[in-house]
């Protein structure tokens, strides 16, 4: 029973840190006691697998306390990745404050995607999400998202040592902020992260059709995916575009806008915190096929259209023409602590200079 205890961690959470074991080692046979028998020799220290086996054996969501555990490196002290876990970058990556990030992905051999619905892929059981932040170069924190049922994700959030040699549990609770060269970076705890994530049914941002399929996307790009056999079934389109609404700018602010806040709550995800605002900034792949992006959800509920916030009941989400009168680029061009004060809510002390000018030329636009 304990082997078969293990083999079954093992097969849902170790990945690439240790290796299966056959069987329980027999015991040895004692021998007769003697008077002057030399002092039994220390008990032998535990390899690297059979730590591993332990760490996950004390949690209770299959995730170990120690970085190197998951399955993310083959060897951490070099950084070195695992086989069978791929780098990739979405076209527009979520806005961090300007922090570096680096994502990988690990699919269990054998599986695929199940893209049956576009703009909610389901992944196969013992998936795992890796996304890593640095400041300065410096690794700060690593989080991991990994699929353990069909209904359920574990996550966790290990932060890294001064010297980067190790990374260890804390989920955000166990140190004060982390200052670089006057840099304040904080950790957010396993329910901020649920704030954003739960607003997905498969609680994994970033890594979908929209977010692989443009130009600047790279690593395991959707064609990538296709073309390795790791999605089913094949998306009519590998590559896609992000049509105009007439102003000619319409492109990138509608790529930022569905990226930092369609795909984690302002969609039609009835678990998103933005579900009853009825503001929908998600974009669909089925629509990137070059068409006009004016009849979308993201124009058709924001231009002209009042807020149903009560705090900002008499101001509209877009005034066309005008961003000093547009509820939505005011949110995203402040920082404010308080719910509904800034956009996104939380996560961000730092105004994204750049995608808060691309929103600005764009409302003006419309007023042309």
């Amino acid at each position: 029973m304990a082997f078969l205890r293990r083999a079954f961690v093992l097969s849902l959470a170790l990945g690439g840190c240790a290796r299966e074991m056959d069987a329980d080692p027999p015991e040895r046979a004692v021998a007769p006691e003697r008077a002057d028998a030399a002092a039994p020799p220390p008990p032998m220290s535990m390899g690297p697998d059979a730590e591993c086996l332990a760490d996950i054996d004390r949690s209770l969501d299959g995730l170990p306390d120690d970085l190197a555990c998951t399955g993310l490196y083959s060897d951490i002290a070099s950084k070195v990745i695992a086989e069978g876990v791929h780098a990739f970058a979405p076209a527009v990556p979520l806005w961090s404050d300007g922090s570096g990030k680096a994502r990988w992905i690990h699919l269990p051999e054998g599986t695929r995607i199940d893209a049956s619905s576009p703009s909610a892929w389901v992944f196969p059981l013992g998936t795992k999400m890796w996304k890593e932040f640095s400041v300065d170069g410096r690794r700060i924190e690593t989080r991991i998202y990994q699929k353990v049922r069909d209904d359920k994700w574990s996550r966790a959030t290990y932060e890294w040592n001064d010297d980067q040699s190790a990374a260890v549990r804390s989920d955000g609770r166990d140190r004060p902020d982390v200052r670089i060269n006057g840099t304040v970076y904080r950790v957010p705890t396993g329910s901020e992260c649920d704030q954003c994530h739960e607003g997905s049914k498969e609680r994994i941002l970033g890594f979908e059709a929209i977010s692989l399929a443009q130009q600047n996307a790279t690593g395991l790009t959707l064609q990538k995916l296709i073309e390795a056999d790791l999605i089913t079934p094949v998306p009519a389109r590998a590559q896609l575009e992000i049509g105009d609404d007439g102003t000619g700018l319409a492109g990138e602010a509608l790529g930022w806008l569905h990226i930092n806040c369609g795909v984690s709550c302002h969609n039609d995800s009835q678990d998103s915190r933005a579900y009853e605002s009825g503001l929908r900034l998600q974009l669909r792949p089925e629509q990137l096929d070059g068409r006009s992006s004016a009849s979308f959800e993201i124009l058709t509920t924001t231009v002209g259209v009042p807020a149903r916030t009560l705090r900002w009941m008499q101001q509209r989400r877009i005034v066309a023409g005008s961003p000093e009168q547009s509820l939505l680029y005011r949110l995203a061009s402040v920082r404010r602590s308080g719910e509904n004060n800034q956009m996104p809510p939380i996560a961000s002390r730092v105004v994204p200079a750049e995608p808060v000018q691309v929103l600005a030329n764009w409302i003006r636009a419309m007023g042309n």
